[in-house]
């Protein structure tokens, strides 16, 4: 490919070098061809033209073979014409000062489109056919009067130069420029269904070009037909854009020059006075408007190109998009437009009169619009409940913003269903809470025996109670006072048994979590008291120390309670299968750094290996024989429940402390009794 390109370019640059060598020696014949006299400056000089739009075509690296390539064409016009040789390198020093001064105007003035497509390249060009021979023309005028080529004045010098060079520029440049940088389709490469109405408008043109410049002088019609061919050329610009135009111009200057040069037209007074001014004047006004026209026109046709382009893209995204999509009025919410999400998610099978959104909505869903509306606030992303045409339920992700459809106040509403994400997010929700519940059912099944044990003792106590009381009462008096005393711890025994059983059944209960305000302390002291069969069986020191003002949390309590019982138990069973005859169980809480209500669970076990730490809480991973490798991962995953984390740590001596830090409430009312009853440090020793 990057030798194809050199091969290209290597045979590109003698090509242009001898097309603009031809093109230079012929614009010189048709310059020195009309230099009139007493003038020794042609009338029309294309040749400057010509080099300047060849430099503006090709790169700037080329400009210095093309000049070159021009010198030898302008010696042998310029010699032929029996011009002096200083004249001829002078001439050359200042025709390339222009082409050189109106290329580098033209890239800099011209914006990005350098090649006549907008207003603002039509004007820079202007501009750049202006300047370029203006500043150029004094150098020339100067050369002819240092050299003495002609009795002219300096002025008049000037004048015919700076006019001669300018129609020149105004003529060749254009055309050439936007024909060979002109995009597919334009002149001369017209598309095909275009071709019959440019052909009739080159006819047009040519006849009445001829009717208005090429007709006896005398007659009386001649200046009424003066402007006829602009009504063509405005046809031109308007129809076919800047090449076209400006080719159209460039034949109407040659039929202009052509019919004054041979005594016709309405010029025919001004070429007998040697004056060619008016000529001049006139081509120039016509070129200027013709190529503004143009240069507008094409602005015009590009906006409107870019807006059907953006309404075509608008279209496209619109009935294409992944999300439901409708415009809809904003003063009574009818639906104007709909894609066929919009239709699919309201239940519609085919296009047709859709019903206004807040038709489908639940009452809770029109109240938060309203809600936001009411507060100036946007709707985005705002998550509502509604109902399709077939009475089926749907929640969507809606955003909607206001836009003015054909100056009639609209909004845009985007939506998208996340049904099927809620309900998987139900789904979930109701696997973890029944896994939560058979986790916490198999802890407490692990230590069954223990609770059996637990509410042996106060049965055993009643039944021992209510037979002495029996005894005592078959006595003769009978002991009131002993009866009351036994009564007593009859009632007490009734309560332990009650509250444990009552725990029992919180624990073993598969029920809707219960978010309320609870207290850390009172979460742990019932576990405390439920597992306290675990640790005279395991012969087991049991710890506590509880921090005073703890700020109540937010939570389900029998979830922190599951989190907190299975620590408990893991920390017992891995103490009893350390072999160490020291089994101390702490238990605390405590404030943490950051604010939180921190649980801490320590044990004198053997701790956890280094390499196993990051992975005690991963599903199915257990260190036991027999066990689900489930129960940390349930603990960590109710802490995050609750807005904490759960992490672990091994103890310096041995052992493991589990950190349960939990999120308190803020601006929370606490509840007194509890917290004041278990506030505060204290130790309890657990043995058989």
């Amino acid at each position: 490919m990057a030798g194809n390109q050199a091969e290209s370019l290597r045979w590109q640059f003698p090509a242009a070098a001898a097309g603009i060598a031809a093109a230079y020696f012929a614009g010189a014949k048709l310059g020195m061809a009309l230099t009139f006299s007493p003038l020794p400056i042609s009338v029309l000089w294309p040749p400057n033209a010509l080099l300047m739009a060849a430099l503006i075509l090709f790169p700037r690296r080329w400009w210095w073979g093309l000049v070159a390539a021009a010198f030898p064409a302008h010696l042998l016009v310029q010699i032929e014409g029996g011009v002096p040789t200083a004249m001829v390198l002078c001439w050359f020093v200042s025709n390339v000062t222009e082409a050189v001064i109106g290329a580098t105007l033209m890239a800099r003035l011209a914006g990005p489109v350098p090649m006549l497509r907008s207003a603002q390249s039509v004007i820079g060009f202007l501009c750049t056919a202006i300047a370029a021979p203006f500043f150029s023309s004094f150098l020339d005028a100067a050369f002819v009067r240092t050299i003495g080529w002609g009795d002219a004045s300096y002025a008049t010098l000037f004048e015919v130069r700076f006019f001669s060079n300018m129609l020149a520029t105004l003529i060749f440049v254009p055309p050439l420029v936007a024909c060979l940088q002109a995009p597919p389709g334009d002149f001369p490469r017209l598309a095909r269904a275009r071709m019959p109405e440019a052909v009739l408008l080159a006819a047009g043109l040519l006849v009445s070009s001829i009717l208005a410049f090429n007709i006896n002088a005398t007659q009386p019609l001649a200046l009424s037909f003066l402007y006829l061919p602009m009504v063509f050329l405005a046809w031109a610009a308007w129809r076919f854009g800047p090449s076209f135009a400006s080719t159209a111009f460039a034949g109407v200057a040659v039929l202009v020059i052509v019919g004054a040069s041979h005594g016709k037209g309405p010029f025919l007074s001004a070429a007998l006075a040697h004056s060619v001014l008016p000529i001049q004047l006139f081509l120039i006004t016509v070129a200027v408007a013709v190529l503004v026209l143009a240069g507008l026109v094409q602005d015009q046709h590009d906006v409107q190109q870019r807006l059907r382009n953006s309404q075509e893209l608008f279209s496209t995204a619109f009935r294409s998009g992944p999300d439901a999509l409708a415009i809809s009025r904003r003063e009574d919410g009818q639906v104007l437009e709909a894609n066929a999400g919009w239709l699919r998610l309201m239940g519609h099978e085919e296009p047709g009169r859709v019903a206004p959104l807040a038709s489908h909505l639940d009452a809770p869903s029109r109240r938060k619009l309203q809600a936001l509306a009411y507060a100036g606030k946007p709707v985005r992303n705002t998550e509502v409940s509604l109902r399709d045409r077939h009475g089926q339920p749907r929640v969507v992700l809606l955003t909607s913003a206001p836009v003015d459809v054909a100056g009639e106040a609209c909004e845009i509403s985007m939506a998208r269903d996340i049904t099927a994400q809620r309900q998987a997010e139900i789904e979930a929700q109701d696997q973890r809470q029944q896994l939560t519940h058979l986790t916490r059912v198999a802890s407490l099944t692990d230590f069954s025996g223990t609770l059996a044990h637990e509410l042996n003792q106060p049965l055993t106590a009643i039944l021992s109670n209510a037979q002495a009381a029996l005894r005592m009462l078959s006595n003769d008096p009978p002991n009131i006072a002993e009866v009351r005393s036994i009564l007593r711890d009859i009632a007490e025994a009734d309560k332990r048994a009650g509250v444990l059983i009552h725990h029992l059944r919180l624990l073993m209960k598969n029920s809707d979590e219960e978010f309320t305000q609870i207290e850390a302390n009172h979460v742990v002291q019932e576990v405390l008291d439920l597992a306290q069969g675990e640790f005279l069986l395991r012969k087991v020191e049991l710890k506590t120390s509880f921090c005073r003002d703890l700020p109540l949390l937010q939570g389900d309590q029998v979830q922190l309670q599951q989190l907190v019982l299975n620590l408990v138990l893991n920390a017992c069973e891995a103490m009893q299968n350390s072999g160490r005859p020291e089994r101390v169980l702490s238990v605390d809480t405590q404030h943490g750094a950051d604010g939180t209500v921190q649980i801490l669970v320590s044990d004198t076990g053997p701790g956890i290996k280094p390499e196993l730490l990051g992975r005690v809480f991963e599903p199915f991973y257990s260190t036991k024989a027999n066990g689900l490798g489930l129960g940390l991962s349930i603990c960590r995953k109710i802490a995050a429940h609750h807005g904490g984390t759960l992490s672990v740590q091994n103890n310096h001596g041995g052992g493991a402390t589990f950190r349960c830090a939990l999120p308190p409430v803020r601006q929370a009312a606490r509840a007194p009794g509890a917290a004041q009853r278990l506030a505060g440090a204290r130790s309890t020793t657990a043995s058989s």
